[in-house]
């Protein structure tokens, strides 16, 4: 029988809803829990530096939403076909959006910058209670209860929206690809979930969250590991390319000279910290993410290549010859390089 030991600090956090989950599994784990104090010990020896940790048989495993997924299947928690499985998947994403925005909020020390991130943030907050409490009332009281025609809505830019293309292309799953300007977001924002994109919709059912989608996606392509050990490597991939993607997004977007260059020094101390780990990755694995094999964590980084190309006014994997290959041989894929061929030209 495997040994559980859940790695996190000695409060609720990001680690209380993994507890609430091997308990509810009837799983006996060990609850290593520890200070502030005594996190710099802890965290060299952690994957990506980071907690919470799940660590089966002497294995480690990141990234909460990885190892929430991993356990929820085990419960039978993970709905009960791949759609619900996605919703499930979104509603977790948009429950981390707002948990993100108020975590932000809290922990800033900067009074001007701490007033601008309270602003985003009750902006934000209403919409989304509102959303999840209309959610569970259509389900009954919980949040999730012929030929599929896709659609895709996402600005005519790469950014969250480039993967999910590569996915359908590679699944071979034909799909009206909406592409809009930024002038005409207003018109569209009013009529998407949470107010964001990029959107799939599916016999006219609207999914959102970019993470929830490309899960579902890869599942039917086979993109998605051999087992559930190999999908949660995968997820705790994908994961940590969206940090880093966020991180430099943030940087890059931001308007305000005294907030922007904080945010460009965070960025650039994460980025070759992230790229040393995933070269490393990709190397260790026979030149793939995870498993020696395609998955949708490859087919990720190379979606990204072109957006973070965009923000960093270079390419992103000239110092690592792994992850530059990766994306070289993704993108020759036929399905993926009949997409690139034909694929409008964008900024980025």
């Amino acid at each position: 029988m495997p040994t559980y030991k859940l790695i996190y600090f000695d409060v609720t956090g990001l680690g209380e809803a993994i507890r609430f989950m091997l308990n509810y599994c009837g799983i006996k784990f060990e609850d290593v829990r520890f200070s502030f104090d005594e996190w710099s010990k802890y965290k060299p020896n952690m994957p990506m530096g980071q907690v919470p940790v799940l660590e089966i048989d002497g294995k480690q495993y990141h990234q909460s939403r990885a190892i929430g997924r991993f356990l929820a299947k085990k419960a039978n928690l993970y709905g009960s076909n791949d759609f619900e499985a996605m919703e499930i998947d979104a509603t977790v994403d948009s429950i981390e959006d707002i948990r993100q925005a108020m975590t932000l909020h809290y922990w800033e020390q900067d009074p001007a910058f701490k007033a601008k991130l309270k602003d985003t943030l009750f902006q934000k907050l209403p919409m989304y209670l509102d959303v999840f409490e209309a959610q569970v009332k259509k389900n009954g009281g919980y949040l999730v209860g012929g030929k599929k025609m896709y659609k895709l809505l996402y600005f005519n830019v790469t950014g969250l929206g480039e993967s999910i293309r590569f996915l359908l292309n590679q699944c071979g799953i034909k799909f009206e690809d909406v592409r809009f300007t930024s002038d005409d977001w207003p018109k569209h924002k009013p009529n998407v979930p949470m107010g964001q994109v990029p959107v799939l919709e599916i016999d006219g059912k609207q999914y959102h969250q970019s993470r929830a989608i490309g899960r579902f996606l890869a599942k039917k392509g086979n993109l998605y590991g051999s087992d559930d050990f190999e999908a949660m490597e995968i997820d705790a991939t994908i994961d940590s390319m969206d940090d880093i993607r966020l991180a430099l997004s943030q940087y890059y977007w931001e308007k305000d000279p005294a907030f922007k260059e904080k945010l460009k020094e965070t960025a650039f101390q994460k980025l070759p910290y992230y790229l040393d780990k995933f070269e490393a990755q990709v190397k260790k694995n026979g030149g793939y993410f995870v498993g020696g094999k395609l998955s949708w964590a490859d087919l990720l980084w190379a979606a990204y290549f072109d957006y973070l190309s965009f923000v960093l006014g270079d390419d992103p994997n000239k110092d690592h010859s792994e992850l530059k290959k990766l994306v070289e041989k993704v993108r020759a894929l036929p399905n993926i390089k009949a997409y690139i061929e034909k694929r409008p030209t964008t900024q980025m």
